[in-house]
């Protein structure tokens, strides 16, 4: 009867972990959204012909941007993941907002924060610091659209 009892407390103590872990790793890893409609679907009209050839985004983005420079710098934060780590509006990592961070924070700073060079550096821990490398080998435009999309928060 003890064993039994033992081994209903422990399979229930399990099956409490899983959940628990399952939660966790769901808070911290969301699904991505979709991604945007096409804004050419929503200007062609129904007596328009529809149109024989299109440009890859990649090849559209080097050309001329259609995107404000500012969603430029929001698509890089989605495509770059960075709400794994940071959160805005409540959507992705609560334990680093940034909202607000436009204000604490001037353009370079943010700069030094994307990066995790300079003084904020000091501030972030080794593993940290290693994370943000990546971001080093992004373009000077793309880090400009990201430090002007984050400036925008406040």
């Amino acid at each position: 009867m003890r064993e039994r009892l033992a081994l209903a407390v422990l399979a229930l103590t399990l099956a409490l972990l899983v959940g628990l872990a399952a939660i966790f790793a769901f808070r911290h890893n969301p699904p991505e959204p979709p991604p945007p409609p096409a804004p050419e679907s929503a200007t062609q009209s129904a007596d328009a012909p529809p149109a024989t050839t299109t440009t890859p985004p990649a090849a559209t983005e080097e050309q001329a941007s259609p995107l404000p420079f500012t969603d430029h710098g929001a698509r890089l934060y989605a495509d770059q993941r960075c709400a794994a780590c940071h959160a805005v509006a409540g959507a992705g990592n609560p334990r680093f907002p940034l909202d607000g961070v436009g204000v604490r924070l001037n353009e370079g700073d943010l700069l030094h924060g994307i990066l995790g060079t300079g003084p904020l550096a000091e501030r972030l821990s080794p593993v940290v610091v290693r994370r943000k490398e990546r971001y080093r080998s992004l373009s000077e435009d793309d880090l400009a659209a990201l430090v002007k999309y984050l400036g925008q928060l406040r």
